[in-house]
């Protein structure tokens, strides 16, 4: 079940213990490469990029990355990619994880500076990779309680951005045109230091998007709000032409609850909200209502990804997963030649709803409104060309 973490009005649901476990901790890094068995979706009988060397791909273990065309955003070394920095607000991120090294955002002047020092005057020291909000330091990965446990932040970041053709492991759509940004908001105790505050994650909204982050990533939710927190996200995430705008990927559970919770339930231009998928394009049971908008089904079931050691892969279920494959997918797309220039809110209106929104491709009817008759699939279907194809896409998607 989820974590349901208490602090000044706020209940954030980190599924930091809530994603389903489908077998035995006792994995080891072999566990990727070995064909697994989950449902009728593991394993895949085919994939669309063959040539790829990452063993969990090769071998059928990511059927939900050929489901949203994830192949066709990888660089084919001819076009180069313009990666996009994706902000997980997570429990941390295991830096040293084969499967993201390489594949973490860097700051720069900090990587190139004095230790000790802030070589860049943002307020932080040392932040390269990002900030741990809860131990007020730059060492993004799990800490104290979270050590040894199995991290939900390094899994969603594995979503995001794994680093492809490592002969190792998994890949993402984002593995060429994401790079994570690590922010530490919540850890794994019971302390007043490790739970969910609104002036934590209020500091951290205002490090990303003052960090260049351009996708924000939430596989998690809560249910009270301040009036801070809706200022700094209407700021991010609704205000035209403002120069902290990004885009929001936010979470829609599917547990049964009546409302969604925030970010998903701003009603805001830039918010995309991932739909957790299972078996046959079907909505998960449970889906909670949530506002219309840009809302995109998302695979949520069997899907594999990275953990902390020393299981390093697993396979999980659960929304928070469809939310980090949406921020890899949008990421993957952004970061192409044809739309690496383009601001969030032309990037939103010419792209995920110009032709993301208008894809053939659509979920089976929904339990909730306004998911009854269904939602559009998340692909990159966009990027479809007669030199590359992918089994989900119609050639009247290539651009």
């Amino acid at each position: 079940m989820a974590g349901r973490i208490a602090h000044a009005g706020i209940c954030l649901l980190l599924l930091t213990q809530g994603f389903e476990t489908l077998a035995a901790a006792e994995f080891s890094k072999n566990f990727a490469c070995a064909p697994q068995r989950c449902s009728t979706l593991l394993p895949s009988l085919s994939t669309d990029a063959p040539e790829t060397n990452d063993c969990a791909y090769r071998n059928g273990n990511e059927w939900w990355l050929d489901y949203v065309a994830g192949s066709l955003t990888w660089s084919d070394g001819k076009e180069a990619r313009q990666p996009v920095t994706v902000a997980v607000f997570d429990d941390g991120v295991d830096t040293e994880h084969v499967d993201l090294k390489g594949q973490l955002w860097i700051n720069a002047a900090e990587a190139n500076g004095l230790p000790g020092i802030d070589d860049d005057h943002n307020g932080y020291i040392d932040d390269v990779n990002g900030w741990d909000f809860v131990g007020s330091d730059p060492n993004v990965a799990p800490q104290a309680e979270c050590v040894g446990r199995e991290s939900h932040g390094t899994f969603m970041s594995s979503l995001v951005a794994a680093k492809r053709n490592n002969s190792f492991g998994i890949a993402s759509a984002g593995s060429d045109g994401a790079r994570i940004m690590a922010l530490r908001i919540v850890g794994c105790g019971l302390g007043n230091n490790d739970r969910a505050d609104p002036a934590r994650l209020g500091k951290a909204l205002d490090y990303a998007v003052s960090n260049g982050a351009k996708i924000l990533s939430f596989s998690n939710h809560w249910f009270a709000t301040t009036t801070e927190l809706d200022a700094k996200f209407a700021e991010i995430a609704e205000k035209p032409d403002s120069a902290h705008a990004a885009l929001i990927v936010a979470s829609v559970p599917a547990r049964g609850e009546a409302k969604v919770g925030y970010p998903a339930a701003y009603e805001y231009r830039r918010i995309v909200r991932a739909i957790p998928l299972g078996n046959n394009d079907e909505i998960s049971p449970g889906i909670s209502e949530a506002p219309i908008g840009l809302n995109f089904g998302t695979p949520s079931a069997c899907v594999m990804g990275a953990t902390s050691a020393p299981d390093h892969y697993a396979i999980r279920n659960g929304s928070s997963n469809s939310t980090a494959i949406l921020a890899g997918v949008l990421a993957g797309i952004w970061s192409t030649p044809a739309y690496a220039t383009l601001s969030p809110d032309d990037f939103v209106a010419h792209v995920v709803r110009g032709k993301m929104s208008m894809t053939l491709r659509r979920s089976k009817s929904g339990s909730r409104p306004p998911f009854q008759s269904g939602v559009p699939l998340a692909d990159a279907c966009m990027l479809l060309t007669t030199r590359r194809s992918a089994n989900v896409c119609q050639p009247s998607q290539s651009r």
